[in-house]
C-alpha cells in the first residue's frame, strides 16, 4: 500500500477530487525524472519512487 485516502479518518480531512491520498505512515515517497533522477515539484509527470518498511525487493 502506498497511500490512502482520509476521508474515511476518525476526523475526515479535506481531499481533493482525482487524488489518492496522502502517503502511507512509515514510508517516504518523491517523482523523478526517469532520465535524470532527479525529483520533480508537484504536478509534474514522472516515476513514483517510495521507501519504507512494508516495500518488498524485487
Amino acid at each position: 500500500m502506498l497511500s490512502m485516502c482520509l476521508a474515511f479518518a476518525k476526523q475526515p480531512f479535506e481531499i481533493k477530487p482525482g487524488s489518492c491520498g496522502t502517503v502511507v505512515r512509515n514510508a517516504q515517497m518523491k517523482i523523478v525524472d526517469p532520465d535524470t533522477g532527479s525529483s520533480l515539484p508537484r504536478n509534474q509527470p514522472g516515476k513514483i519512487c517510495i521507501r519504507g518498511h512494508q516495500i518488498m525487493k524485487g
